[in-house]
């Protein structure tokens, strides 16, 4: 009886005792301690830190790539000023170049520089041989004619709708050209009217030329545009002072204009949204030499 009961006790036993190396017999709490891995909380941390650093990242790209669109709107309006305002300068400067031949009468209906608003544009009207286009009368001119017949011209080409000046040294007279011919070599140019005076071979024959800058609300935009084409399409500024020969400072060009002064400003055409429009100023002088001459000589 005692042997039965030891050997019950025995085989009891040695079943709770693991077999040494059999993964059947490890308890849950072994298996926990044995595996690797990461808690919640680690995995919250880590994710938070992840969000931090790419929020960082992504901020400073952001504020570099506005920085690099302003810049960029910056060189653009900068361009813009300086471009319209160095023509719109050399047009000024050239006003008035050539007609020092005119008539009294002449210059006060073909003014050099001309100002004038309508409907809430600006028409800037100026006058002279820009592309210094000149040549002589190849053969004598007689009172009524209404064409003449001139050398070609050593550089440019006369156009229609410009004007043309004949001077003799006594008498001149200015026209419209309204068309444009040749003949054995010569140049046969019409005129909007009849020849008042007769003119021998040789007196000076001169092409003025209309230029015309408009300034005004396109789309809602100031828009400055040279004989129709678009010199600068975002110009919230365009203001000109003109001064007299005794320094009297005028809105509008008086008959003795000594120089223009120019504030132009220029915006790049859009901007990004929350990003500071782009713009860039330029405040010149524009010394009207050649209507100074003629003032001095008359």
């Amino acid at each position: 009886m005692r042997a039965a009961l030891l050997f019950d006790r025995l085989r009891r036993a040695g079943a709770r005792r693991p077999c040494p190396g059999c993964g059947l017999h490890q308890t849950g709490r072994g298996r926990l301690r044995d595996e690797s891995g990461m808690t919640i909380m680690e995995l919250l941390v880590g994710a938070g830190i992840s969000l931090f650093v790419i929020g960082t990242v992504f901020a400073a790209v952001r504020v570099q790539g506005r920085s690099a669109a302003f810049q960029s709107g910056l060189a653009d309006a900068q361009i813009t000023s300086r471009g319209a305002g160095e023509l719109l300068l050399q047009d000024l400067r050239m006003a008035g170049f050539g007609m020092l031949g005119m008539s009294p009468a002449d210059s006060t209906n073909n003014p050099p520089v001309a100002v004038n608003t309508v409907s809430g544009v600006t028409n800037i009207v100026l006058r002279g041989a820009f592309s210094n286009v000149t040549t002589t009368l190849a053969g004598a001119a007689s009172a009524g004619q209404t064409t003449l017949s001139v050398n070609p011209p050593a550089s440019g080409t006369f156009s229609t709708g410009n004007l043309v000046l004949v001077d003799s040294g006594l008498s001149s007279e200015v026209f419209t050209i309204t068309s444009v011919g040749s003949n054995a070599g010569l140049i046969q140019l019409g005129l909007s009217g009849q020849l008042k005076n007769s003119y021998p071979l040789g007196p000076f024959v001169t092409q003025i030329e209309v230029v015309t800058y408009t300034y005004g609300n396109e789309g809602g935009r100031m828009v400055l545009r040279r004989n129709g084409q678009v010199v600068a399409e975002n110009v919230p500024t365009l203001q000109l002072q003109y001064i007299a020969n005794d320094g009297t400072i005028t809105s509008t060009p008086g008959t003795t204009v000594r120089s223009v002064t120019i504030n132009f400003q220029a915006a790049e055409p859009s901007a990004l949204p929350g990003n500071p429009t782009a713009k860039s100023n330029v405040t010149t002088e524009a010394n009207m030499r050649n209507l100074v001459f003629r003032f001095s000589m008359s």
